[in-house]
């Protein structure tokens, strides 16, 4: 199927007021060290350590954001409420916001890609460094930034649909960008050929047009996998093996009365996948010697306290569901005492911090860290208080 610019599909594509900020709400900027917060409001906040201090740090900008849709290279790409791609970046000792969509052939945008490295993974700067964007209109842009010679390009739509969500960008195929189509379908687009090509789907199979989380067994083979949502809230894969090449696993739910929300991921290590459930619990698809099984993560606990700090004494494991559904009822009886928390996990998708570390948002505003315990262990390590959040009232935030 060749890039030629397709017949304009037919009905008009407004995205929820909050898609944005919900897929891309959370970014890390140095791993293990600092990440990105844009708020409901469009603040920008930092979280970062200092000296052993964890501390926000508020970057003030004339119009409000809606999501931090990459980081390259130490710049952080935004897109602000008028939809204008925008890069914070350090110019010597200053900060400094460069507008893209201002530039030539520039675009207003929606979304970008999910992640910029697999976790615990980096990748070195090359000459034909690229981010994706999907625009305003559906259409998906290629944005050089490699040695900072900015310049944008218009890769059009596949022939049948426009553009909803990039479903990955690179991390399972190098030059290849995949994407969700609005009709709930996936292409991908070649950089190099610059061709759009339609993958073989089932009529029954309908994509949710959130994005999705590519799985490398190995950086030294081709074999894996993409994991995107059902439109009926069921865990998808698209995997690739050498053996029978590409094949869709329907893996459906993790109880017939939860569906899955939000995005899927991030996944850890090719085995390791998190995923949100309706009942607001973490939800754990892991690869237990070659067979996938599914394993409650439940919410973290919280202590009664007057107010929540950055640690736990309690702390809850991915290895018990009995343990989980015990702490989840305390929890729940805890809540009734405090109005203004809830930590149960939110829809927000979720980012890795580290290689270890995965960073949740509670439905009351703070967020939630985990940390690999084990090969297969993961445990609620503590809490974050954030500038928006009415539970937690003590953080340390300062002006950039």
């Amino acid at each position: 199927m060749s890039a030629r610019k397709a017949a304009e599909p037919e009905g008009d594509y407004n995205i929820p007021d909050n898609w944005i900020n919900k897929n891309f709400h959370l970014r890390v900027m140095h791993e293990g060290k600092s990440f990105f917060l844009i708020t409901e409001g469009g603040l920008i906040f930092e979280y970062l350590n200092s000296d052993n201090v964890w501390f926000w740090l508020r970057h003030d900008h004339p119009t409000a954001m809606r999501g931090a849709l990459g980081n390259y290279n130490g710049s952080l790409f935004l897109v602000d409420e008028q939809r204008s791609l925008l890069i914070r970046e350090r110019d010597s000792a200053e900060l400094a916001w460069i507008n893209c969509t201002a530039m030539k052939k520039g675009r207003q945008v929606i979304g970008g890609p999910p992640w910029d490295d697999l976790p615990g993974k980096s990748r070195n700067a090359r000459k034909e460094d690229a981010l994706f964007f999907v625009s305003k209109s559906g259409r998906l842009l290629q944005f050089a930034v490699a040695l900072r010679k900015f310049k944008w390009k218009d890769c059009r739509y596949p022939a049948s649909t426009k553009i909803a969500s990039i479903a990955d960008q690179e991390l399972l195929r190098e030059n290849v960008v995949f994407v969700i189509g609005r009709n709930g379908r996936l292409y991908q687009y070649n950089k190099v050929t610059e061709l759009w090509h339609e993958h073989y789907q089932s009529q029954h199979l309908v994509l949710s047009r959130s994005p999705g989380t590519a799985m490398r067994l190995s950086s030294l083979s081709l074999q894996g996998s993409l994991f995107m949502l059902s439109a009926d809230g069921g865990l998808v894969e698209y995997n690739w093996n050498p053996s029978n090449g590409w094949n869709w696993i329907e893996h459906g739910t993790p109880d017939p009365s939860v569906i899955l929300v939000g995005s899927p991921g991030p996944c850890f290590t090719g085995a390791h996948l998190f995923l949100i459930g309706s009942d607001g619990k973490v939800y754990l698809r892991f690869l237990d010697n070659g067979t996938w099984k599914w394993r409650s993560c439940g919410f973290p606990y919280m202590a009664n306290e007057k107010h929540v700090s950055d640690n736990h004494d309690r702390k809850e494991t991915c290895t018990s569901d009995d343990l989980a559904d015990r702490l989840e009822k305390i929890e729940e009886n805890l809540q009734a005492l405090n109005k203004n928390c809830d930590s149960k996990v939110a829809l927000t998708r979720p980012i890795p911090f580290s290689e270890d570390s995965v960073i949740f948002e509670l439905r009351d505003g703070r967020l939630a860290e985990m940390r690999r315990t084990g090969n297969t262990d993961w445990t609620w390590s503590r809490t974050i208080g954030t500038p928006t959040s009415l539970c937690v009232t003590s953080f340390w935030a300062t002006l950039a």
